[in-house]
């Protein structure tokens, strides 16, 4: 798989010499926008279908986007303190396996809030940690490249999942995305723990 986002990095970003956990990391997070990307435009048909309306989805994404931040800026002083902060990328995404596996079970709106309480720290714990490794690889010199080429590809990926999640979700239901979802970030949580340390 990375072989092949070598030879997509090149096409695409052909004036950028990524390193090898540059690669790595911009294909983790593609992956994960991606899988999410296919579903999040459609959450709110999503939560009509479990009983909810337009209000209730509004109300459950603020769920998850506060929980997320309230606890990102509360975690940091202790995200600081771990020195493999790659188990905190890999905890971040068994977590999310979780909360994608609870929606394929979904059935009423109290499940749907402690779900998004869950996806909120899942992200609180991940995402910093993300930046922080990926930061670590990045150079003074082309910085702006290298973080504008994972933004650069984040965006690409987000555009062709909702396209694809569209169809997806069309022709098989929600179950078959949520699915999708919880094992790939199973899997991402499963290579990052794998990778020997000195890689990332």
């Amino acid at each position: 798989m990375f072989t092949i986002a070598r030879e997509i990095y090149r096409m695409m970003l052909p004036t950028m010499h990524l390193n090898r956990p540059l690669r790595i990391l911009i294909t983790l997070s593609m992956v994960m926008n991606f899988v999410i990307g296919m579903f999040s435009p459609f959450y709110a048909i999503f939560v009509v279908k479990i009983g909810g309306d337009v209000a209730t989805a509004g109300f459950s994404w603020a769920v998850l986007e506060v929980v997320c931040g309230i606890l990102t800026l509360l975690f940091v002083k202790w995200e600081l303190r771990v020195r493999e902060q790659e188990l905190l990328m890999v905890f971040g995404y068994m977590l999310r396996a979780f909360v994608f596996l609870s929606y394929v079970f979904m059935t009423n709106m109290t499940q749907l809030i402690v779900t998004q309480v869950v996806w909120g720290i899942a992200i609180a714990v991940g995402a910093p940690a993300f930046d922080a490794v990926y930061a670590k690889h990045t150079s003074k010199e082309s910085s702006i490249a290298e973080w504008g080429g994972l933004e650069g590809m984040i965006s690409i990926a987000i555009g062709l999942a909702a396209l694809i999640g569209g169809v997806v979700i069309k022709e098989f239901g929600f179950t078959y995305i949520f699915a999708t979802m919880s094992v790939v970030c199973f899997l991402q949580g499963l290579y990052v723990l794998k990778l020997p340390r000195e890689v990332l």
